[in-house]
């Protein structure tokens, strides 16, 4: 005799359903032998789905063993029962379950994917069968373009692309008219008589009739079998062994498929990773556009000058103290490694020629300022050491002093100024430097003797500031320390404030670097946003291809291959999200810097972002893809 291929003993399956026990099978027993023609015959609510869902591994018993090749299903796990439904059962189901967004070969191949087929052996093994059935000339053509006998065709191909021993038909035939349905018995049969067991659940006697057993079940329990009790005799295979995850390719192949075929769904996902991504580009190379024109500013200045001011810890303000005199200039000058030193005495006044005036900044200093401070002349000379020394009447204007009396540089040379009530001839006036570190005009500027300032505009012998120029930069910091030191010891107390441009330039960079990371926080708001709209779009994504989801699984796809499509679905959309995200990012930044807004190309702001996208993909996708994984295939293939 031969030995029994399924066998169950004594399974019951129970639902609860609104606080009721549904016995939808009750201590059934059935064999099937190798090579048998089944079917299984019932009325609507018999039992006969929930029957050939536990034979198919959909399902398990309440109570029972279920046993195929004599092993034990319940002892399985779930990669374990993945396998036993990929090799052993291949299912033909009343409404095709085909995808609609791939051809008939590509529905052919797909448990062959789950079995770790290659492309090529497995594109090759899904024509030869479309060939046997004569849907040659189909194999490219979607399901929407094949008659429905035509898919049941494909749906028997799939069925039998990874050589099942079982074909679980389910109401084959009854979305079929009268000539399909025929032609379909007829090719079951067909492949019975090669070897093939077959097992078809059926409502109507008259298919019934084309198998060699019939199985009558009602009320969940068998009440006629037609087929003979086979002797039980069988021998134990070895255990069922779990196939490997499907490949990164081919899933990346499924993702970009099913994208491909949503694109509009998948433009709405990409829309708000791209805007999120451009933002946090656009504000980041803002902010450090911002903080290298800053930095330009300064570097205008020169990166090797000290400031002394006066100022101390127990003094409020410049203008209560008059501790920085000529002599502390003088003493300043004479340590090692200073270039130049510039006393500076500051007052504001109103500048006037004819009918204009200026509210500027009037500084009385020496020749040495001009080396101090780098800065050329646009027109003119700079007053000299006679000048100085005679008291000379003259002065160099800034270039924003300059246009506003007299609306262009060169109309400035030679002429006199009204300052204090007295006359002072221009000649010179200064190139344009822009704004300060600070934000001040550099540019609103009024350069006088120092001499004569004392004897005409100040009143007072005091300085308002000491500006040194070092030979070398690197020792700005140790100079500024030595020039403390000496100025303290001159005046018995600590009553100066002594700066360099280093110092200023840290506290600009932190500045600005905190700035620039703000507007990227908020720039990461909208990213953040993204990233949500990616987790809610991915879940009705899940909602919608449930049939196609309960179909992988039914046809050998484990719970992990699922989570994997749609994790890598989820990260191609964040990648592509990311990547065209950058893009727009310095389109915008190269349109802002057209317009003349402070902008820097800097690689780690799209780094930074392009990173975070793929987080977004890893965290936001993952929810959707254990929603999926976690899905009853049963209650998914029921989905409309």
């Amino acid at each position: 005799m031969a030995s029994s291929l399924l066998e169950l003993r004594g399974v019951s399956r129970y639902y609860q359903g609104f606080g009721v026990e549904v016995k939808a099978l009750h201590r059934v027993d059935l064999r099937v032998d190798k090579g048998e023609f089944v079917a299984i015959m019932g009325q609507s609510g018999s039992g006969k789905s929930t029957l050939m869902n536990i034979l198919g591994c959909l399902d398990t018993p309440t109570a029972g063993k279920y046993l195929v090749n004599a092993q034990n299903v319940a002892e399985l796990a779930d990669d374990s029962l993945s396998a036993l439904r990929l090799k052993t059962f291949g299912f033909v189901f009343q409404r095709y379950q085909l995808l609609t967004n791939i051809s008939a070969k590509e529905n052919v191949a797909l448990p062959a994917i789950y079995a770790g087929l290659e492309q090529q052996a497995r594109t090759e093994r899904a024509k030869t069968l479309l060939a046997k059935f004569g849907l040659a000339e189909r194999a490219e053509h979607k399901p929407a373009e094949l008659s429905g006998g035509q898919q049941q065709r494909v749906s028997v191909a799939r069925a039998l692309i990874n050589d099942a021993e079982v074909i679980l038909a389910d109401e084959p035939t009854g979305a079929l008219d009268s000539k399909s349905g025929a032609q379909l018995l007829a090719l079951l049969k067909t492949l019975n008589e090669e070897g093939m067991t077959v097992i078809l659940i059926t409502h109507d006697p008259e298919v019934a009739s084309h198998a060699g057993r019939q199985v009558v079940v009602e009320d969940g329990q068998i009440v006629s079998d037609s087929g003979n009790e086979a002797d039980g005799s069988s021998q134990k295979l070895s255990a069922v062994t779990p196939f490997p995850s499907i490949s990164t390719l081919a899933a990346i192949g499924m993702a970009v498929s099913s994208l491909k075929n949503n694109w509009f769904r998948t433009l709405l996902t990409l829309l708000g990773i791209i805007i999120g991504v451009a933002a946090v580009v656009t504000m980041m190379a803002i902010g450090e556009g911002g903080k290298q024109q800053v930095l330009d500013r300064i570097a205008s200045i020169g990166s090797n000058l000290i400031s002394v001011r006066p100022g101390g810890s127990n003094i409020r303000s410049e203008a209560e103290v008059a501790t920085l005199s000529l002599a502390d200039a003088e003493a300043v000058a004479a340590l090692p490694g200073i270039a130049h030193v510039a006393p500076e005495r500051s007052v504001r006044a109103t500048i006037r020629f004819k009918d204009r005036d200026f509210s500027g900044r009037i500084t009385g200093t020496t020749p040495a300022y001009q080396r101090v401070k780098d800065w050329q002349l646009a027109q003119g000379v700079f007053f000299n050491e006679d000048d100085l020394k005679h008291f000379a009447p003259v002065v160099v204007l800034g270039n924003t002093v300059a246009t506003e009396l007299f609306g262009s540089q060169g109309l400035a040379i030679g002429e006199y100024v009204l300052m204090k009530n007295a006359f002072y001839q221009v000649i010179g006036v200064l190139k344009a430097k822009g704004a300060s570190a600070g934000g001040n005009d550099m540019d609103d500027e009024v350069l006088i003797p120092l001499t004569t300032g004392r004897l005409k505009l100040f009143g007072r012998e005091h300085l308002s500031a000491i500006s040194i120029k070092v030979q070398r930069t690197e020792a700005a910091n140790e100079l500024a320390a030595q020039v403390r030191q000496r100025l303290v010891s001159r005046h018995g107390k600590e009553d100066v404030m002594v700066r360099t441009t280093e110092s200023l330039v840290e506290a600009v960079t932190e500045t600005q670097d905190t700035l620039t990371w703000q507007l990227a926080s908020v720039a990461a708001i909208s990213l953040f946003v993204g990233g949500i709209g990616v987790m809610n779009i991915m879940l009705v994504n899940v909602s919608e291809r449930k049939r196609e989801i309960g179909l992988r699984m039914a046809t050998g796809a484990k719970s992990k291959d699922i989570l994997k499509q749609f994790n890598i679905e989820a990260w191609m959309v964040c990648i592509a999200g990311g990547g065209i995200g950058v893009l727009l990012g310095y389109v915008i930044v190269f349109c802002l810097s057209v317009f003349g807004h402070a902008v820097a190309y800097t690689p780690a702001p799209p780094i930074i972002a392009f990173l975070t996208s793929l987080l977004i993909g890893v965290i936001f996708g993952y929810a959707p893809a254990h929603k999926a994984a976690r899905l009853n295939p049963i209650e998914a293939l029921a989905e409309d």
